[in-house]
């Protein structure tokens, strides 16, 4: 990683800074206010239940994200992923307490997925034109590990329709590739 990426402030920064990841760290923090005023409403038993689930999302929450640390490639994917499965877990523990606080959780989800987008990746992608002997070349032949591939058929400029031969029909392959050692 570069001088810039790793300053821990830079991190702050951006999370504070973007919409997309602001209003996910908002929501997730208004879990606890919610916790701590539900806590004197909700009935001993429930409150014991609700104290193991959390733990138990917690360990499970953690155990996700360590697996994810040894297997993604970029901070971003792992990022994504990180608050995937903690938007998953909160959703399950507010199932617990009460189904309306459910529907309003999915409802923000929403609206932050309608409202704001995720940052762009800021490293180089490659993207490349090949033909289906050379995607099958790659494939077989390839000392890589890895593929991300992206079709994207092709239309026709004249009459703004695809092109009905699937053999005539060009595809843009983008890959990224992870050379194994």
């Amino acid at each position: 990683m570069d001088k810039k990426r790793s300053n821990p402030m830079e991190w702050l920064n951006q999370m504070v800074g973007e919409p997309y990841y602001f209003f996910h760290f908002l929501s997730f923090f208004s879990y606890f206010i919610v916790r701590s005023s539900a806590s004197n409403v909700l009935s001993p038993q429930i409150t014991q239940l609700l104290f193991y689930r959390e733990i138990q999302a917690v360990l499970a929450f953690f155990m996700l994200i360590a697996y994810k640390m040894a297997r993604e490639e970029t901070w971003e994917a792992f990022i994504a992923d990180t608050l995937f499965f903690g938007k998953i877990f909160l959703i399950a523990l507010t199932l617990i307490m009460d189904y309306h606080l459910t529907l309003w959780y999915l409802v923000v989800f929403s609206v932050i997925y309608v409202l704001t987008q995720q940052p762009p990746y800021e490293e180089l992608g490659s993207a490349s034109k090949l033909t289906p002997l050379q995607l099958e070349a790659l494939l077989t032949e390839g000392n890589t590990s890895r593929f991300w591939l992206n079709f994207v058929p092709h239309f026709h400029p004249v009459a703004d329709v695809p092109v009905a031969a699937f053999p005539s029909c060009q595809s843009h392959t983008q890959t990224k590739i992870c050379h194994s050692e």
